[in-house]
């Protein structure tokens, strides 16, 4: 790359960096001034990494802490270059050590001050920790976890694998035509139930010698797996009048919530079937008589039924809940997302491995398996989604939710001003204001563009930043992450 081309990248990069509004979980500056501590730094390279990663950005001042604008919030890190050193003798003290963390990018400004930029990839197998402390992020700042919070997480982020615990289940309860069918689709000759089990590592001896199945084995094989085991593992599915769940003398619910419990195989399927039912005969309304009829795409509902089931943590106390409410479908399942995957690059990018791996592997056995490709179902969500004209698919997870996944699909056509904002702001800025709207969307009515804006970002649609002043309020989408953007805009330029 000439030199030319790399200043032309290295201020454009510069440019975004300035433009970024506030700080937030996944961003932060930090200015090597006088108040500087290094220990802060690294606490939040530790929270990031345990989080779902992020940047530290060095040499450039908190833009909600400085009236400066632009580039005079630039600093450089010759500011203060033993601070800056500092910084990289302690990243090596984190255990276990980030890789390629130091520096991962430095960039250079037209009046010789340098930017540093920290980027922090998402842990994937298991916490990090300074000086024997593990911290995750907040929304803005970290929090140091206490021992029983990192046992839950280490759970919910699929560090640990509740699917391959032993669990004292007999094994008589498991020879059950679920199990035949498995063992048959494997061409498996028929013999000890205990041997089979243990030969295909669906049975382990535990530290005494004595010989138990895995609670995938339970869940895969045994008529009623809710009833065997401790763990919470079935479905509940509820249906809403109206839009929202009020909590009144008489709940808004349309009928009784029903449970579907049974092997893994046996839940997708009749998840699939009892909720299609529900949303092909629409829904009929009380209070007016009216039936609303659904138009979310069939498969779009069963991918995300079976993402829940195949991929939920099984060691949380928590039921997956299916709420149907007229305006749309919410499908909630217990634990976070694993591995590389976060809310921002799912169906983007594909998944470095399954949290429940040994459940994925057997039910790939069974005749007729549900898909189980790797990153297939919520790229076919999307697209299903958007041939129906519909809102994309929304993920709620952590901070809004603390141990869990909330997949959302909206029975709502989308409205045509959606389609030209999304554009803008996936192919032009990554920022948009009200003004901005208005002229996108030709609209000059200021009230009726902050209303739309409103829905959206309930909708979770887009993210709200509130810089302080009612008129430099900014929007963007949720599946825009400042780590991604910059390094993939950069390494595109270098490359």
């Amino acid at each position: 790359m000439s030199s030319l081309s790399k200043l032309l990248s290295e201020r454009d990069l510069l440019n975004h960096i300035i433009s970024i509004p506030v700080e937030d979980r996944m961003t932060e500056f930090k200015r090597l001034g006088r108040d500087f501590k290094v220990a802060k730094v690294i606490e939040s390279v530790v929270a990031m990494a345990n989080t779902d990663g992020g940047i530290i950005i060095l040499g450039i001042d908190d833009p909600e802490k400085t009236k400066l604008k632009g580039f005079d919030r630039l600093y450089g890190i010759e500011e203060n270059l033993e601070k800056y050193d500092e910084i990289g003798r302690n990243i090596l003290k984190i255990t276990p050590p980030i890789s390629n963390l130091w520096p991962s990018l430095l960039l250079s400004h037209s009046n010789g001050k340098r930017v540093a930029i920290l980027s922090i990839s998402k842990a994937k197998n298991n916490f990090h920790s300074i000086d024997n402390h593990v911290f995750i992020r907040l929304e803005k700042g970290n929090k140091l976890l206490t021992p029983y919070e990192i046992v839950k997480l280490s759970y919910a982020k699929g560090f640990q694998h509740a699917d391959k615990e032993l669990v004292n289940v007999d094994f008589d309860l498991l020879k059950t035509d679920y199990y035949e069918k498995w063992r048959k689709s494997r061409k498996i000759e028929e013999m000890d139930i205990k041997n089979i089990l243990f030969n295909t590592g669906l049975a382990r001896k535990d530290e005494s010698g004595k010989l138990k199945p895995t609670r995938a084995a339970v869940l895969l094989f045994a008529l009623y797996p809710h009833n065997l085991m401790e763990t919470k593992c079935t479905i509940r599915i509820f249906q809403y009048e109206g839009t929202i769940e009020m909590i009144r003398e008489t709940l808004n619910l349309i009928g009784r919530p029903k449970t579907i419990d049974g092997p893994i195989i046996k839940q997708i399927n009749d998840t699939h079937d009892y909720v299609l039912t529900l949303l092909r005969a629409g829904m009929r309304i009380p209070s007016s008589g009216f039936i609303t009829t659904y138009r979310i795409p069939e498969r779009a509902v069963k991918e995300a039924i079976t993402n829940a089931i195949i991929h939920r943590d099984y060691y949380i106390k928590r039921d997956i809940e299916i709420s149907i409410f007229e305006d749309r479908v919410e499908i909630e399942s217990p634990g976070l997302f694993p591995y590389n995957i976060t809310a921002f690059n799912i169906g983007i990018v594909r998944a470095e491995g399954y949290r429940n791996d040994l459940i994925v592997k057997h039910l790939r056995e069974f005749p007729d398996p549900p898909n189980l490709d790797r990153n297939e179902g919520v790229k076919a969500m999307r697209k299903e989604m958007d041939r129906g004209k519909l809102y994309p698919p929304i993920f709620f997870t952590y901070p809004n939710l603390q141990d869990a996944v909330r997949v959302v699909l909206f029975n709502t056509i989308r409205a045509t001003e959606w389609d030209k904002v999304s554009f803008y702001l996936t192919n032009k800025e990554k920022y948009i204001t009200n003004e901005k709207v208005r002229k996108i969307i030709k609209n000059p009515d200021t009230s009726k563009v902050s209303r739309i804006l409103r829905k959206w970002v309930e909708q979770g649609l887009l993210i709200k930043i509130d810089t302080g002043a009612k008129k430099t309020i900014k929007y963007r989408l949720p599946i825009d992450e400042e780590r991604e953007y910059l390094f993939a805009n950069y390494n595109a330029n270098k490359n």
